[in-house]
């Protein structure tokens, strides 16, 4: 699979939206949109939800990193849990 193949598969199966490198807007469960980014100096993720501010970690994230992993592993059928 190419790179845009899988930018795609992401974007459909996410349902998020690749805003520029590292970065991916998303719909929250509740219909607002919140921006997740990676750092690649640092190798984390973060988000702009409440969840992200307080825990330091959110569905949001986990979801995306999931699919990125699965979808390295080969799982072809990656679904989205929360929505």
């Amino acid at each position: 699979m190419t790179n845009q193949g899988l930018l795609d598969k992401v974007i459909e199966v996410f349902d998020g939206e690749i805003m520029i490198p590292n970065q991916w807007r998303v719909d929250g469960s509740n219909g607002k949109q919140y921006t997740v980014n990676w750092d690649k100096y640092h190798r984390q993720y973060s988000c702009t939800c409440l969840g992200y501010t307080y825990r330091r970690k959110c569905r949001h994230i986990t979801e995306l990193s999931n699919s990125f992993y699965l979808k390295r592993k080969g799982v072809s059928n990656v679904k989205n849990i929360w929505k």
